[in-house]
């Protein structure tokens, strides 16, 4: 049962969602306009509520000894939160990236809170940030990619910041085209219309391009399309999980 502090908290993310103030001329303005707000209270209402698979696209992850992981508009860290200790330890080092200085100041409180030694924070965008020593093993998109106008770019930037046979793992929102190739799901028409009015007006624009250009663009590992329940809704979203390697 929630609590009084709970549902308090969560009215005021419903309440910042259905009437937002984005503000500022570039995307990281806008970003930290529509998310400083709510910074604290965002894992609890949408990881619980709205931001399906998260844990299971962990699971998929390849990690090995040694590796090195960079989490793209990885906001509060919070999917770091279901590595276990020991794959998390496997990792030489863990890095997250968003242009959002509130979400990575949670971030970084997390990775106090827990001790994680091998794990950063980069304030940079998607397409923009760059390690220092060279190409990594994995790079994760977690509900990220419908936030980023440019998010094409951001998966190519991705590819390069991947070393040869390297995963890219994304889960996030999307809807189908009207006639997917490859045997995808194909949505009804009024999925595909409603979803990317209604997140629009948040800033998160679902495409039907994600997944043909993921693959693409990647060696297809694995797919899943599912759908997701709305809070407060008698709906449910679609959103896809998508692991892929570089050739």
């Amino acid at each position: 049962m929630n609590t009084l502090a709970e549902l308090k908290s969560q009215a005021r993310v419903v309440r910042h969602m259905v009437f937002p103030r984005v503000e500022g001329v570039t995307p990281a303005e806008r970003m930290e306009s529509f998310y400083g707000p709510t910074a604290r209270v965002y894992d609890s209402f949408r990881e619980r509520k709205l931001l399906h698979g998260r844990r299971d696209l962990v699971d998929m992850l390849p990690v090995e000894p040694g590796c090195r992981l960079v989490d793209l508009g990885g906001g509060t860290g919070r999917i770091l939160s279901y590595l276990d200790d020991e794959r998390r330890s496997r990792c030489e080092r863990i890095t997250v990236v968003d242009v959002s200085a509130s979400m990575l100041a949670v971030a970084r409180d997390r990775i106090a809170r827990h001790g994680w030694h091998n794990v950063e924070t980069v304030r940079a965008s998607a397409t923009d940030y760059r390690p220092a020593d060279g190409p990594v093993d994995i790079v994760v998109f977690s509900y990220a990619l419908t936030m980023m106008p440019d998010w094409f770019s951001a998966v190519d930037h991705a590819r390069s910041l991947l070393r040869p046979g390297g995963t890219l793992a994304v889960v996030d929102f999307y809807v189908s085209r009207k006639h997917p190739a490859g045997g995808g799901v194909r949505h009804a028409a009024w999925r595909r219309h409603l979803w990317p009015a209604w997140f629009s007006h948040n800033d998160v624009f679902l495409s039907p391009d994600h997944l043909p250009y993921l693959r693409e663009r990647f060696t297809t590992a694995a797919v899943r399309e599912r759908l997701g329940p709305v809070p407060y809704l008698q709906a449910r979203v679609p959103y896809y999980l998508f692991l892929g390697t570089k050739g």
